[in-house]
């Protein structure tokens, strides 16, 4: 391995650059969503052949993207300009003969967020979009490629745009007009950490503290969206200012696009036909609603579902979707891009080694996510605990005498055990709060997670990796010796966790199984068939039995989400008695049931409980 790696440094070179290359584009010149790229170099190489690469993945996905796969063309010229031969290798790279006469290269790519790809489909938080004279989006993997050796070297951007778009963006800049802005990245790894998005400015900004925040917004019905959106976030980033003594950056962008799927959203109102509905739900699939961390900013790709959708499905609307990420990507600036290994570090964009880590990354992440709306009174203790029970139950749906959580990271991108990402953010979190409590258990409350990871944070931070191999044990050295057997136990081993060792000394206890009074549910005395049909998850009634009480009929379709709603309004649990109002769909009409809560005692399997301490 290392005289085959050794050779191909050989064959292939490097090169040095003295100042800075230079990258050109002309947003003007768009052309039916294409882009021309223009790099010129600073110095020449100093080898014949070189490699010329677009990234396979980036930081933060843990997924195949092949970025070189939307470069249309590439020329490589001479200063007096002679075209090279360049040859295409593999999805991503293309290597230049006769590179020491390289001066130039011109290529064009294509964007994204359109194309139908059907293998390694780019999540949108990830892609590119250029529509001229509205929306640029530079996820920079996507445009800008690098000389292999050289991701170190210093990059000049220079962008010619119309004077109606701004370019927001923590990129550093260094010149502003209206035509034109410029930017200057100290790495390749800077770049990629760096999106862009030029659009009309919709803009607003606030503080976190001290750090100055940017929410750039571009809808693409032209509707003013960013005061809203923070007026929406502020309650969140007031409880991040609260949990946090001082955040690691200065500054912090969220670039925020919206897309009308209201068309979508006609399908949860039900006044559409089964093959159309199959039809929208294929397409929702793969849209990859959601968003992306970076060091200094995050990227979001929400989805206006239009007046169609019902309130009571509350997570589809644009202040949730924003508000269901926002906390969990700002709460990245400290890990992975404040505290990681030097697989992040040095991230190899062509052939990426993954961390062993994703339980740090991202499951402690989620947790802390969780745990600022909590502490932050943004969601109830109830709320909390529930949230946290929910992702209990699906984390032990993670087949753990199978692999180990740092044997799945470290595998993540082959297909076994990227079907088990997902567990990150479920089984992980977990994971990370019986971390935190086990952290207060040794260290008699003198210390707990955030204050680990602040340390932690302050010795490396953004510029500095850890030792991928010895960071759990560094871990251990801040708390106490002891700590070493939970990580040893349930996070490199294959051990199912036993969740009251922890637990029970914050004050919360876990339950296999429970009988407490709770409300009846309307489904028990009949026959019900779960249905998901890839738009909502749904109970449809099959058979009435002898002591319904609730009023529903045979072939009744209930949404779940409605069900929640109409005996659990704004979160809160209907008293005995209380009337739910139940948006029931009946034959091809929508109909509502008044029905009066009923208590009694229910088994609840996997719970978490406050025990009062």
């Amino acid at each position: 391995m290392k005289n085959h790696f050794l050779n191909l440094l050989l064959f292939f070179g490097t090169y040095s650059v003295s100042a800075q290359d230079l990258y050109e584009i002309d947003l003007n010149a768009v052309d039916k969503d294409i882009l021309t790229v223009k790099l010129s170099l600073d110095k020449s190489p100093d080898k014949d052949l070189v490699k010329y690469s677009f990234p396979a993945t980036v930081p933060g996905t843990y997924a195949t993207e092949d970025f070189g796969r939307f470069i249309l063309s590439m020329n490589a010229k001479t200063s007096d300009g002679k075209k090279l031969k360049v040859k295409k290798q593999g999805n991503n790279s293309f290597l230049i003969s006769n590179a020491k006469n390289l001066k130039y290269l011109e290529y064009t790519v294509e964007d994204i967020l359109d194309k139908k790809v059907k293998k390694n489909p780019i999540f949108s938080p990830v892609a590119t979009n250029f529509v001229a004279g509205k929306n640029f989006i530079f996820n920079n993997g996507g445009i800008f490629g690098f000389f292999e050796g050289e991701e170190s070297q210093p990059i000049e951007i220079r962008i010619s745009k119309p004077s109606t778009l701004y370019g927001a963006t923590s990129l550093p800049q260094t010149q502003i007009t209206p035509n034109q802005q410029n930017f200057k990245a100290n790495s390749y790894h800077q770049l990629i950490d760096c999106p862009i998005m030029f659009s009309v400015p919709d803009t607003a900004q606030f503080y976190v503290g001290k750090t100055k925040v940017t929410l750039s917004v571009f809808d693409v019905n032209g509707v003013p969206r960013a005061k809203h959106f923070y007026e929406s976030l502020k309650r969140d980033m007031q409880a991040i200012d609260a949990f946090l003594p001082d955040l690691p950056v200065d500054n912090y962008t969220f670039i925020v696009y919206v897309d009308d799927l209201s068309e979508v959203g006609k399908a949860f109102s039900g006044k559409m036909g089964i093959i159309q509905k199959i039809k929208l739900a294929l397409r929702f699939k793969t849209l990859g609603l959601g968003a992306l961390e970076h060091g200094n900013s995050s990227t979001y790709y929400l989805a206006d579902f239009g007046p169609s959708v019902p309130s009571s499905l509350k997570e589809l609307s644009l202040d949730n979707q924003l508000s269901a990420a926002a906390i969990h990507e700002f709460m990245h600036i400290l890990t992975p891009l404040g505290l990681h290994s030097q697989h992040i570090g040095n991230f190899n964009y062509t052939n990426p080694v993954m961390c062993k880590h994703l339980w740090l990354y991202e499951g402690v992440t989620e947790y802390f996510a969780n745990l600022i709306k909590f502490k932050g009174g943004v969601i109830t203790p109830e709320e909390y605990l529930e949230e946290m029970q929910a992702k209990l139950v699906q984390g032990l749906d993670f087949p753990v005498t199978e692999m180990s959580f740092t044997e799945m990271s470290s595998n993540v991108l082959e297909k076994k055990y990227n079907k088990q990402y997902g567990q990150v953010y479920q089984r992980g979190a977990v994971l990370a709060m019986l971390l935190d409590a086990e952290i207060q258990r040794l260290t008699s409350s003198k210390k707990s997670l955030i204050d680990v990871m602040l340390t932690l944070n302050a010795r490396y931070g953004a510029n500095k990796s850890f030792e991928e191999a010895t960071f759990i044990s560094e871990m251990v050295n801040e708390v106490h010796p002891d700590l070493q057997n939970f990580f040893t136990q349930y996070v490199e081993g294959k051990n199912q966790w036993k969740p009251n060792d922890q637990l029970n000394y914050v004050g919360i206890s876990y339950h296999d199984s429970l009988q407490e009074q709770d409300i009846l549910s309307i489904f028990t005395d009949n026959d019900v068939k779960h249905k998901a049909n890839g738009i909502g998850i749904e109970q449809v009634i099959t058979k009435v039995g002898a002591n319904e009480w609730a009023g529903l009929k045979v072939g009744d379709i209930i949404n779940i989400s409605d069900f929640r709603s109409a005996f659990k309004p704004n979160g809160v649990k209907l008293k005995e008695g209380e009337l739910a109002k139940l948006r029931v769909k009946r034959g091809d009409e929508f109909v509502t049931l008044d029905i009066k809560a009923k208590y009694g005692l229910k088994t609840v399997k996997n719970a978490l409980r406050w025990t009062g301490k």
